[in-house]
């Protein structure tokens, strides 16, 4: 007989871990990394401004043509040549990858305790949250390698000649950096919160509704 059990703290788990993800998932698509000094243009007697701005694997600048174009600058991926695309960044783009996956792969298991309570004896909630805290470290990894990278050409372009590894130069941390960190931090978040959603899903309280042949079982 299949049950489906729902719980405050199996769900508080699971919307946790979404939101980690749709956060790391954010900031790996969004080129506000680094960010550039502000440049003043003028078009049809209108002043204004833009800030140029770099990501972990695409970048925001004002082409020659007066207009602004965001794209990637990773042609080939991995294999892109490394004046192109920062060795640093690369493992950087490959460890939050990595992270992201996990965490994708978390949230899908999450979703599977609710009807599929264990695998081979083992708690799906319980090795979900083991599984995640590995995702947790992959992410924090990309996040240190990316200021590695802050010496490279591309960054001195932008950033100026005095950017080193881990010293942005006349450049300022963007907000995406932030995001990034922030999901790392609540994968960790629910991975603690793991061990004690999985108690929750195997509570006396839950086997007496299951005993009672209750097949929708959802406690606070």
């Amino acid at each position: 007989m299949c049950y489906v059990i729902v719980t405050g703290r199996s769900l508080s788990w699971l919307l946790i871990s979404l939101v980690a993800f749709m956060l790391i998932l954010t900031g790996i698509m969004t080129p506000k990394w680094l960010m550039g000094q502000p440049v003043v243009i003028n078009e049809n007697n209108i002043t204004g401004f833009y800030v140029p701005s770099v990501g972990i694997y695409n970048r925001c600048i004002r082409m020659a043509n007066e207009y602004s174009d965001c794209g990637s600058f990773s042609f080939y991926g991995l294999a892109t040549e490394d004046i192109v695309y920062p060795k640093p960044w690369k493992a950087a783009m490959f460890f939050l990858s990595l992270c992201a996956a996990i965490q994708f792969a978390t949230v899908l298991a999450g979703v599977l305790a609710c009807c599929v309570q264990s695998v081979f004896k083992k708690s799906v909630i319980s090795l979900a949250g083991a599984t995640q805290a590995l995702g947790g470290l992959f992410g924090v990894l990309g996040i240190l390698l990316y200021p590695w990278g802050w010496g490279a050409v591309r960054v001195k372009r932008l950033c100026g000649k005095y950017s080193e590894p881990y010293m942005p130069g006349e450049c300022s941390i963007g907000w995406a950096l932030f995001v990034t960190a922030t999901g790392v931090a609540l994968i960790f978040l629910g991975s603690a919160l793991s061990k004690p959603a999985d108690k929750a899903a195997n509570s006396d309280k839950v086997q007496f509704q299951m005993d009672e042949g209750k097949q929708l079982i959802c406690l606070a």
